[in-house]
């Protein structure tokens, strides 16, 4: 492997870890045992666990910004993106083996995160709700969405909601807790 391939090797694998043990649920030994590497190999590429944390996060910020762009640029329909934008966090967490959101999972043990991680996790979460505010408040100029207050107050509400639905889905394995959610905002923001 390359050491573009091995970075992005350990990524993988450090991402699935984060999103169904925790951050602090495996070790750097974990994670060489299932890559095939020796622990000084991850060290090379990520010194600490902090850094390796903080990129975590940071690629899947990049992930996310590029497939609401995507979204943005292909549907034009407000009601439609917010539909297609749940459908993927779905199917990216509770409908992928039972995972749940990184941002959610390190958001849990915050106060033993590196603060750099800490922060990355903050500005995933002010990415996804600053898109969804800015689909809100269109979606409200367009008359397909309502609801009182600022755009900005009800993303928070709405990717709050959309988080704990997905926590509560998981631990009652019980993907309808979810789907009843989503469900619930639709209805709320349209009705």
């Amino acid at each position: 492997m390359t050491e573009r391939e091995t970075r992005s090797e350990i990524l993988d694998v450090a991402e699935r870890l984060v999103r169904t043990r925790g951050y602090n649920g495996f070790s750097y030994r974990d994670l060489a045992d299932q890559v095939g590497i020796k622990t000084a190999s991850i060290h090379y590429h990520f010194p600490t666990k902090g850094d390796l944390g903080e990129a975590l996060v940071e690629r899947v910020r990049e992930k996310v910004g590029n497939a609401l762009a995507q979204l943005d640029a292909e549907e034009k329909d407000p009601r439609r993106r917010l539909e297609r934008y749940v459908q993927s966090f779905q199917a990216s967490t509770i409908g992928c083996d039972n995972r749940m959101c990184l941002g959610a999972m390190l958001a849990v043990e915050q106060e033993t995160l590196p603060d750099s991680v800490g922060q990355a996790v903050r500005r995933l979460f002010a990415d996804n709700e600053a898109w969804l505010a800015k689909l809100f408040e269109e979606g409200r100029q367009r008359r397909q969405f309502q609801f009182k207050g600022p755009a900005d107050v009800t993303a928070r509400s709405v990717f709050s909601s959309l988080e704990g639905a997905l926590m509560t889905a998981r631990t009652f394995r019980d993907i309808g807790r979810f789907e009843a959610a989503v469900h619930w905002i639709l209805e709320t923001l349209t009705d």
